[in-house]
């Protein structure tokens, strides 16, 4: 296997890897936003 279609096949394994790590983040966020309002609407 040629170095560049070694690149290739490491850049895309890598573009997957960021695009779990963005999804898995947002969700996060998401979710602590929805536990912020509703600890809010308790406490005010």
């Amino acid at each position: 296997m040629s170095k560049s279609k070694k690149k290739a096949k490491h850049s895309k394994k890598e573009e997957e890897q960021a695009n779990r790590v963005m999804k898995i983040v947002f969700i996060s966020l998401i979710v602590l936003a929805l536990v912020m309002l509703v600890g809010f609407s308790f406490l005010g």
